[in-house]
């Protein structure tokens, strides 16, 4: 059951389900989850969004039934998670989906991961996309010729997907349209492992991201998908997006030392030539 796919629920109504397992002190009940996140359907023998959301959750290692009772815990990364730590949630998600942290990648994830590649190949500086401009223009832009998308139905669930894992956004002022904006997972991975305050050399934090997230250019997934990088020092737009985003909200410094040897190149939409870095230093909350 693919994740870009029906009955797979959208990753808001996951998190519905996840916050209620995680506000209890012990094992759920399927009957209880139900009563209480759908009450209307409990008379129907349909199956439902809870029992969708769980299964999904169970695919990607986040979730468990005890034995041959139904009754549900949260797992994985999700196993000691606060009922309202969303940033957790998404850090298990992106983990899960990308096969990071000892999860093997999901075979339900496969459609998502090679579509995430797809995106983050794309300008965020210049480009927004809505299903007739993907559809239209971009069906056949994966280096293996196969659609991108293999129908109109996995667009949508696709912008919920990205969104939540931190690695796209809609289009600012441009209704129905979705960004590759990956700044909030880069910002999540910078916050756990680079130390506030101390520089960090460039190029070591362009291979922590990619190692971090290898949905991006340069990034493992990307590069087994076929979309290899001919510098590995060129960020690419994508992250370039997020790093500059980083800079104007202040949460990162980057900086260039005439003498580095290997400084990484950032896109700025505000100069002509690449923008050459050599250390970037994270600033804590506090300082922004």
């Amino acid at each position: 059951m693919a994740l870009l796919n029906t009955p797979v629920p959208y990753p808001g109504e996951i998190w519905a389900v996840v916050r209620f397992l995680a506000s209890r002190s012990g094992p759920v009940a399927y009957d209880t989850l139900r009563t209480f996140l759908e009450p209307d359907s409990r008379e129907s023998k349909k199956l439902t969004t809870v029992h969708y959301a769980l299964t999904t959750l169970r695919s990607l290692g986040l979730a468990e039934k005890s034995g041959d009772s139904q009754e549900w815990a949260l797992a994985g990364d999700l196993t000691a998670l606060s009922w309202d730590d969303y940033a957790a949630f998404q850090r298990a998600l992106r983990s899960a989906v990308l096969g990071l942290r000892g999860h093997q990648p999901a075979e339900t994830a496969d459609d998502l991961r090679r579509a995430l590649v797809w995106s983050l190949t794309r300008d965020p500086f210049s480009e927004s996309f809505n299903w007739t401009v993907v559809d239209s223009r971009h069906q056949r832009d994966a280096p293996d010729g196969e659609l991108v998308f293999v129908n109109d139905t996995r667009w949508s669930p696709f912008m919920a997907w990205a969104t939540s894992l931190g690695l796209g956004a809609p289009a600012p002022h441009i209704a129905q349209r979705y960004i590759p904006d990956c700044t909030r997972a880069v910002q999540q991975v910078l916050e756990e492992h680079l130390p506030p305050g101390a520089p960090a050399d460039a190029l070591d934090v362009l291979r922590l991201l990619r190692e971090h997230l290898p949905v991006l250019p340069g990034g493992a997934i990307s590069n087994n998908l076929g979309y290899g990088l001919a510098d590995d020092r060129t960020a690419g737009a994508a992250l370039s997006f997020a790093l500059m985003r980083g800079k104007y909200e202040k949460w990162l410094v980057l900086s260039s030392d005439s003498d580095a040897k290997q400084p990484i190149k950032v896109q700025d939409p505000e100069q002509s030539s690449m923008r050459l870095c050599s250390s970037i230093a994270r600033q804590e909350a506090a300082h922004v």
